[in-house]
């Protein structure tokens, strides 16, 4: 929904301007809802199915978590721009780039996701980075306030599933379990995080289990640590059980300073585990 809308640019192309564009999805845990105060499509009137999206001034983004509790982030883009081309198959990519993204809890420099049809299976090729993001020190996050670098390529199959639902004729949910159940997967090729003092490179795979919990593996190698082994391994805040978990670990192996230490990241059982620790518990994606 939309409170004004403005269009131009008949009779070669179509601009669309929305003020206080609203988007609202459905989910099991509650409904979430983007709210932009300003918002604009771009397309030719003839040709092939090419879109560009802005959005400009406030941002808000509702949403539930799995108990039920309502959350909500605010954010100020200096630019928040995203594409799309489809052809007769349905979605063939999907690019999306938030630059100088300005919040009192979580700031970032730059985000970007991109989703590319891989040309040779029923998949979807995916790229995430993240820079400069951040963090409120009332947020506690784990590894510090500032998460310099995140990227991930990865590989999501079978997308078929999820077939009807892009064409917009189908909820999420029931696509997201067509695809479990016909042995859908997330197989992360890269990933590389450098937060605070802490590096860390992987790959690995995850689905999700018959409660629709995250399930599969990571495995990495952690770098560039200081004092890893002598962080503080006696809290018990929830929001400090993978530095904690993490530091038990390098303990464990008698982690030496310098030389990277080889963890598997594992999601069982609706548990997170670093190494054999259990870090977190895991809620229901869906």
């Amino acid at each position: 929904s939309f409170l004004k809308k403005t269009m131009t640019g008949f009779p070669f192309r179509v601009d669309s301007q929305l003020d206080n564009l609203r988007i609202e999805i459905a989910t099991s845990h509650g409904p979430t809802v983007w709210n932009a105060e300003h918002f604009a499509l771009h397309s030719l009137a003839y040709g092939a199915g090419q879109y560009v999206f802005e959005a400009a001034g406030k941002q808000i983004v509702r949403w539930h978590d799995d108990r039920g509790q309502s959350h909500e982030y605010e954010f100020l883009p200096g630019t928040l721009r995203a594409s799309s081309i489809s052809d007769h198959d349905g979605l063939a990519r999907f690019d999306i780039q938030v630059l100088d993204a300005s919040s009192a809890d979580i700031s970032a420099a730059r985000v970007e996701f991109h989703v590319r049809r891989n040309p040779t299976i029923d998949g979807y090729d995916l790229a995430a980075t993240a820079d400069g993001v951040h963090f409120s020190p009332d947020l506690d996050a784990p590894f510090g306030t500032d998460l310099k670098h995140f990227g991930s390529i990865a590989l999501i199959s079978p997308i078929s599933s999820f077939a009807k639902f892009l064409d917009g004729h189908g909820d999420w949910r029931p696509a997201v379990e067509d695809w479990r159940k016909r042995d859908g997967g997330l197989k992360i090729s890269s990933l590389e995080i450098s937060w605070g003092d802490l590096n860390a490179k992987g790959a690995g795979a995850l689905t999700a289990d018959a409660l629709h919990r995250p399930f599969g593996a990571l495995h990495l190698s952690v770098e560039g640590r200081s004092n890893l082994s002598q962080r503080n391994a006696s809290t018990t805040r929830t929001r400090e059980g993978i530095a904690k978990a993490l530091s038990m670990v390098a303990i464990n192996q008698h982690a030496l300073a310098g030389k990277p230490l080889d963890i598997t990241a594992t999601f069982k059982d609706g548990v997170f585990y670093v190494g054999t620790i259990p870090a977190d518990l895991l809620s229901p994606l869906y």
